[in-house]
């Protein structure tokens, strides 16, 4: 009896085989054999996730809505093939890893900014106490720090928050890798809410014009509070704790602007939390309720 053949192991296997020949070869990029990536569906395809719902499922094939984050068709491995990676539309717009998170952060008012350096490529957003957030993915093989890669490659998504005041420094350094994109990138974003709503949204001069008005359109829409760079020259932010409330409303989701006397609002003045309480005046901003995302 003729052994069935086992599609979707076929598949990783070329992949991976592909990826490590990839990285092997030394010398000029256009000599190295080229990566591979499963694809599906209709036309051309799209890039394909390996997220099977159990071990004998058949179809662990996973195609995403790159807008919404969610999974929308599955394939058997019999139905998939593999692609190679062209350097020059490595990029694919509508499937990378950071597509749908960026829209569904501009739809609650944190409109993020894309940067890159020498490490990779990731998102920064500074908040409107000046600290501020970078997130990033990680694709499968452990090897690309990228928003750039395919959802079908997603590995893991991490960020890293920093109080930028002054000393001492703190930080946060959560990671979200389930390698589930549909699991790791809800829980990026309902992190960066919460973090939104502790440290203040703020307005990026440098965000895509797209998110830019969807953030707009959510300070409109819930008369939520987005800080411009003038708010934050003239205001220091600080969640509101027991030492200052609004009257008659501790338990509400407040945040405090501390509003300088002039003489102190120049760049060069660093006070801390306490000097500006102890100087300033307050005045508090409602945080419109967070919503599941």
């Amino acid at each position: 009896m003729t052994k069935r053949r086992n599609y979707t192991r076929e598949l990783i296997t070329k992949r991976d085989s592909a990826y490590r020949a990839h990285r092997e070869r030394r010398g000029d990029a256009q000599d190295r054999p080229p990566m591979l990536r499963v694809m599906a569906g209709s036309g051309p395809g799209l890039p394909v996730a390996y997220e099977p719902r159990s071990k004998s499922d058949p179809l662990p094939w996973v195609e995403y809505n790159g807008d919404t984050g969610i999974g929308t068709w599955r394939y058997s491995g019999r139905e998939c093939w593999t692609a190679p990676v062209e350097e020059r539309n490595e990029i694919i717009a509508r499937q990378t890893i950071a597509r749908s998170v960026y829209r569904r952060l501009a739809a609650v008012g944190i409109a993020c900014e894309g940067w890159g350096d020498s490490a990779g490529t990731y998102a920064r957003y500074t908040f409107a106490d000046a600290s501020e957030v970078t997130w990033s993915g990680t694709d499968l093989y452990g090897a690309e720090v990228s928003n750039h890669h395919p959802i079908g490659e997603h590995g893991l998504l991490g960020a890293h928050w920093m109080q930028r005041e002054q000393p001492p420094y703190t930080e946060e350094l959560p990671d979200f890798a389930t390698g589930n994109y549909a699991t790791d990138s809800a829980a990026l974003v309902a992190w960066m809410v919460t973090m939104a709503d502790r440290h203040g949204r703020r307005h990026q001069e440098h965000a895509a014009q797209e998110d830019t008005h969807a953030a707009l359109a959510w300070q409109k829409t819930t008369d939520g509070f987005l800080a411009t760079g003038a708010d934050c020259d003239r205001y220091r932010y600080y969640p509101v704790d027991g030492r200052a409330t609004p009257a008659g409303n501790p338990g509400e989701n407040w945040l405090a602007a501390y509003e300088l006397p002039a003489h102190l609002t120049h760049p060069t003045v660093q006070l801390n939390e306490q000097e500006a309480r102890e100087v300033a005046t307050p005045v508090f901003f409602q945080q419109p309720a967070s919503t599941d995302h």
